[in-house]
């Protein structure tokens, strides 16, 4: 029995934190147990099916355990034990350092206003993260109108020289660093704290203050000073951006949205403080494979809100986190105060939910993109869709199988394929199927081998999700295709023509609203593959009509016929000929040449298909 083994059987039925370990005693894994001995032995017994399990207990060969007092100071300790080792196996909250802050330095006699992309503890205050970086700095151009705070890096040059720069004479900068100024400390620090006031989204505190001095400065008879005043509230009036209040009491609180892409996530919070969203952080889960929202949403409360103690009293989020009851306890504890977390299923709070995980979902492909060089935003039913099946990535490329036959004859196969919810034509391929009768199953298996055997070669790009057209045969004959050949899973559907039913793998088939843009995506990709098949399927109909008409006359073979359309170039052409033209063009009898002559006049004139999009 192994070290490890002999630890596990060995740990009494207590909370408490345990840390697997690797063979140069880095922490692997950290984890936290209301009863440390029966969690610990499903790792032993293989009853976690958690995806990073098999790997975990491969590198693993040492345990550590640490027994608290209760289920809560168990999940504080977990907390501490991450950030300290930022464990590999551990879901691990990323600082998402592609967003900016505004860093205003309140440490300094006069602070300076900038913006930066690096949290420093450094005594400043930070705002932030933003996520347009050219709105920002935007915004805070028209926010120096207001309050004149200093940006200069070189503050103390031009105090020394007592010579003011050119944002002082076009009124930006209220000049703190010239005795032309006339401003003292005092002064210069209300702008500052205006401006603060201001970033954190209590301007209605900000323009009551600012009433109150342009009365007092009326009243003293400092009417230059009254006049400052009126035109700030005038400016801040104007800049405000009004919003619907969220709540009727005006709390504080903090919405959570999640996005899921393959192994990271996104969480965005949304800030609602007064009542009004004054701000959104974005934050990155990594390792994420397989795991639940509902513990990615406690990994994230545990590194995030257990690590600060300045948590609002009101977390919303869109389902209940893992461990609720211990995370509310230890988020109390933290913050010294009470704290509601909150799932609600409609109304405002549900509304903002809904738009932080639209947030979240432009964040990770935000990222995303950067990373492969695309620009293409993932289009709206791209994401209802992703949502709708519980996949793992959004299916920006779709393909869709169909096929077409009347019989045991002409049978075909269309695929069509769709990026980001629009047509790619260049993708688009038909196939006749070389399986005889008329068997959907069989030519769905052999259409999705020959398709796919070039996705594997790399002719064509990899989908993220296979669409087929039917139910749970025509679906399980595409996936026994694509378990023979594929060397990386995809997730495949079917969607069924007459309830619009999409046929999941195992799980419980689904129907979507009638009007949901991830369903209208779904039907145009399988209506466009119905209209590719037969289209396609007509085509070889009527070209086989008008060959047979050849080789039912005797005496006209491959070779004979072969020579016929060579020389008139199509049967049409040769109908319209007569005997000694046919004989003469195309070295044969006179006596064969009557014979066409008469065949063809009793067989019916050529009919060009019409190519409708419509067709059904």
């Amino acid at each position: 029995m192994s070290v490890l083994s002999e630890k596990i059987l060995n740990l009494p039925s207590v909370p408490g934190v345990y840390l697997f370990k690797g063979g140069s005693g880095r922490v692997l894994y950290v984890g936290k147990a209301i009863r440390l001995s029966e969690r610990l032995r499903s790792y032993l017994h293989g009853t976690d099916t958690r995806p990073m399990i098999p790997d975990l207990m491969a590198e693993a060969v040492d345990l550590d355990v640490i027994m608290t007092g209760s289920d809560a100071e168990a999940l504080l300790l977990e907390s501490t034990l991450v950030r300290q080792h930022r464990p590999h196996f551990n879901i691990l909250l990323k600082d998402d350092k592609s967003f900016p802050y505004v860093r205003v330095s309140v440490q300094e006699e006069f602070p300076r206003v900038s913006v930066t992309r690096q949290v420093k503890p450094d005594g400043a205050r930070y705002l932030g993260p933003y996520v347009d970086v050219g709105n920002l700095r935007r915004t805070l151009r028209e926010l120096r109108r207001v309050f004149p705070v200093r940006t200069c890096r070189n503050f103390e040059d031009y105090r020394r020289r007592n010579r003011p720069c050119l944002y002082f004479h076009i009124k930006r900068c209220a000049g703190p660093c010239t005795t032309r100024s006339a401003l003292t400390p005092p002064e210069y620090r209300a702008l500052v704290d205006g401006l603060l006031l201001f970033l954190t989204g209590r301007d209605e505190e900000l323009l009551v203050r600012l009433r109150a001095e342009m009365a007092e400065a009326a009243t003293s008879r400092d009417y230059e000073g009254a006049a400052r005043r009126r035109d700030q509230i005038h400016l801040l009036e104007s800049a405000r951006t009004p919003q619907n209040v969220v709540v009727p009491n005006a709390r504080d609180a903090d919405v959570l949205g999640i996005a899921r892409h393959g192994s990271r996530a996104s969480i965005v919070t949304l800030r609602v403080r007064d009542g009004r969203v004054v701000g959104k952080e974005s934050r990155v889960l990594a390792g994420v494979a397989g795991a639940p929202d509902e513990e990615l949403l406690r990994s994230f409360m545990v590194q995030h809100y257990l690590a600060r103690s300045d948590a609002p009293g009101r977390i919303v989020t869109a389902r209940e986190p893992a461990d609720r009851e211990a995370l509310l306890e230890s988020l109390q504890r933290a913050n010294a105060r009470t704290v509601a977390l909150v799932t609600p299923t409609r109304g405002r709070e549900r509304r903002l939910v809904e738009l932080a995980e639209r947030n979240a979902a432009h964040a990770l492909e935000d990222l995303d993109a950067r990373a492969s060089g695309r620009r293409a935003r993932f289009a709206p039913g791209v994401l209802d869709l992703q949502k709708a099946l519980g996949l793992s990535v959004p299916p920006y490329r779709m393909v869709c199988f169909d096929i077409s036959n009347l019989g045991a004859e002409h049978a075909v196969a269309a695929v069509v394929a769709g990026e980001n919810g629009t047509p790619r034509r260049s993708l688009y391929r038909r196939m006749r199927m070389r399986r005889p009768g008329p068997d959907d199953f069989a030519m769905m298996r052999e259409a999705v081998s020959r398709y796919w055997a070039r996705v594997e070669s790399g002719e064509l790009p990899r989908p993220d999700l296979v669409v087929v057209d039917g139910g749970e045969g025509q679906l399980s004959a595409a996936r026994s295709a694509l378990d023979e050949i594929t060397t990386r899973p995809v997730a495949a559907i079917g969607l069924a023509k007459r309830e619009e039913t999409i046929v999941r793998e195992g799980a419980p088939a689904i129907t979507l609203p009638r009007r949901s843009p991830s369903l209208r995506m779904l039907q145009q990709l399988r209506d466009e593959a119905h209209r590719f098949g037969l289209t396609y399927h007509r085509m070889l109909r009527a070209r086989s009509r008008l060959t047979g008409a050849l080789d039912r006359i005797p005496g006209v073979g491959p070779a004979r016929r072969a020579a016929l359309l060579k020389a008139f170039g199509s049967v049409a052409a040769l109908r319209g000929a007569d005997a000694d033209a046919i004989a003469r063009e195309a070295r044969v009898s006179t006596v064969l040449a009557e014979r066409i002559v008469t065949a063809l006049r009793e067989t019916p004139g050529e009919r060009t298909p019409a190519r409708r999009l419509g067709d059904q």
